[in-house]
């Protein structure tokens, strides 16, 4: 078989473990995602069990917290799916992107 060429075999079981990466990984972070959106929500409404003031940056950050917990499946995914593909670089960037996040919630909530 010419190089760079997939066995059609090989491309069916490339594109069946992509698939169940995606619905393996939104089943681990499909719970803290959810928990993250509802946070997102509470933080632009300010309301919960009492109404406050909205934190509209909170909300932001939580809710992109959300999205990156939502797109690293399909980034893992990709991976699978083109092995020499930059996609892990993304899915590392989307994990630096959260964890920037998560350290300006905690310095800010510290000031």
């Amino acid at each position: 078989m010419p190089e760079g060429v997939l066995d059609p075999d090989k491309r069916r079981t490339r594109i069946i473990s992509a698939v169940l990466a995606v619905l393996l990984g939104w089943l681990i972070v499909g719970y803290p995602a959810a928990i993250l959106a509802f946070i997102a929500m509470v933080s632009f409404s300010g309301c919960f069990l009492e109404c406050s003031e909205p934190d509209p940056l909170g909300g932001v950050l939580t809710l992109s917290a959300a999205l990156i917990l939502v797109a690293a499946p399909l980034l893992v995914a990709w991976s699978i799916l083109k092995p020499g593909s930059r996609a892990w670089k993304f899915g590392a960037g989307a994990v630096a992107v959260l964890a920037a996040v998560f350290l300006y919630g905690q310095l800010a909530g510290a000031l």
